[in-house]
């Protein structure tokens, strides 16, 4: 699979699945932009898989059928990149993404940005 059927693949669904480590996989939003892959956090719990993520990079991400080892980590560019992880959001999920930028705080949301990189693409 190359990155660019991966990421049709990933704008082709709303939820696909990620996992930290051998940790189960969670039901997430993954958005594609340029040939990237980003998550975001929506609850900012103390053990969450953005915490376990920091601490150990090393997961997977699930798009269907599709299991792809990655790397998430906090994007080097990331107050270049936000405005296009919002776009990504905003074409994804439609209506629904700016009703859910009224119920959580922008800047903490936005600074929670994971980038998903495949290590065998």
């Amino acid at each position: 699979m190359t990155v660019q059927e991966l990421e049709k693949q990933v704008q082709g669904q709303k939820v696909h699945q990620i996992r930290c480590g051998n940790h189960r996989f969670i039901d997430i939003t993954i958005v594609a932009t340029e040939g990237r892959f980003f998550v975001r956090q929506y609850k900012f719990g103390k053990r969450s898989w953005y915490h376990a993520f920091l601490e150990h990079p090393g997961g997977a991400m699930k798009v269907g059928d599709v299991e792809v080892a990655i790397d998430g980590v906090v994007p080097t560019d990331l107050d270049e990149i936000n405005p296009r992880v919002n776009k990504a959001y905003r074409k994804l999920l439609g209506l629904i993404y700016p009703a859910m930028r009224l119920t959580y705080d922008t800047k903490k949301h936005e600074a929670s940005t994971l980038e998903l990189i495949p290590k065998s693409l």
